[in-house]
């Protein structure tokens, strides 16, 4: 590799549970590193095998989709893989690594230490993002999901509490003892749409080894991805999104509707608030749903009711 010491890679890690903010605080945070005229690559890892938060960026900056896994079970290689063609092509200064929310960061953190790797970046920085008012309830989830959220913010350089806005004051100097608590060290940072002071941030990176730990698996939680082949009922969709069972946590992707088949929209939905736009180009009719121990053959039968009703 051809990068000297001196211009060693700088690599950020967002993580964060599923549906805590992490893309928009990425939108945010690429806006301001392209204000500073740093040279930017995104690597987005998707759990399952179709990609849409890639698509959210790609117009501004070069982003690069690892799909079909978490980083740790499956691509841990292809991640080692793609960070030394960045610095072979000296392509970035400045690499940001978006986890799907059931990775553990450790698993990244120690692909980036990864011997091919050692000597041309510097040790990651991780920023956790933490959705405020799903943080309190996490009690309700299974033990071993509880235990993934709480461990991703334990490694945490950064915690961004995001949706503050949604919880009262009571409540949010229970989150920030809770958060504490789980990582003494960590900087807090309060924020709305994932939108807060960069200049808070962390400088420096930090010049810790990764931690041993029990590799961890998805513990039940899996996706389910769906191509419809047309337009379908806007009425029904919603309905559809309405009544999705609690162990869903996630639903997003491209949807166009027959009252507007030219328009396609980008949906997204997580713990019962929808939130979709339209948006420019053709992509694949295609939703993901994200959950824990998903009953696929109901939910296959329900969107081909959507699709053929």
């Amino acid at each position: 590799m051809e990068r000297n010491n001196n211009s060693k890679l700088s690599i950020y890690i967002v993580t964060g549970f599923l549906g805590s903010g992490k893309t928009s605080f990425l939108k945010h945070y690429t806006e301001e590193l392209l204000k500073r005229d740093e040279k930017i690559a995104v690597i987005m890892n998707e759990f399952g095998d179709f990609d849409v938060d890639s698509q959210i960026l790609k117009p501004v900056i070069q982003t690069i989709s690892l799909q079909n896994g978490c980083v740790c079970c499956d691509l841990s290689q292809a991640l080692v893989a793609q960070l030394s063609v960045i610095i072979n092509q000296n392509q970035a200064q400045h690499v940001i690594i978006e986890a799907t929310g059931i990775a553990h960061p450790l698993q990244l953190i120690e692909a980036c230490f990864d011997p091919v790797l050692a000597n041309h970046v510097n040790p990651p920085q991780v920023i956790g993002l933490v959705d405020a008012p799903r943080f309190l309830q996490r009690h309700e989830y299974s033990d071993s999901t509880q235990q993934l959220m709480e461990e991703q913010i334990e490694v945490s350089h950064d915690i961004i509490v995001n949706k503050i806005d949604l919880i009262n004051d009571e409540e949010q100097n229970e989150v920030k003892l809770q958060l504490k608590a789980l990582n003494p060290h960590g900087i807090l940072l309060p924020a709305t749409y994932g939108q807060v002071d960069f200049t808070d941030l962390k400088q420096k990176d930090s010049s810790d080894k990764p931690h041993s730990h029990s590799h961890l698996h998805h513990h039940g939680i899996s996706s389910l991805a769906y191509t419809f082949t047309a337009p379908i009922d806007r009425q029904m969709f919603y309905q559809f999104i309405l009544r999705l069972p609690e162990n869903i946590y996630r639903l997003k992707g491209y949807v166009r509707f027959r009252d507007t088949p030219e328009t396609t929209y980008l949906f997204q939905f997580a713990y019962g608030m929808p939130d979709y736009e339209p948006i420019q180009g053709n992509n694949t009719n295609t939703v993901v749903l994200i959950g824990e121990n998903l009953d696929k053959e109901r939910l296959r039968n329900q969107l081909d009711a959507l699709q053929f009703t």
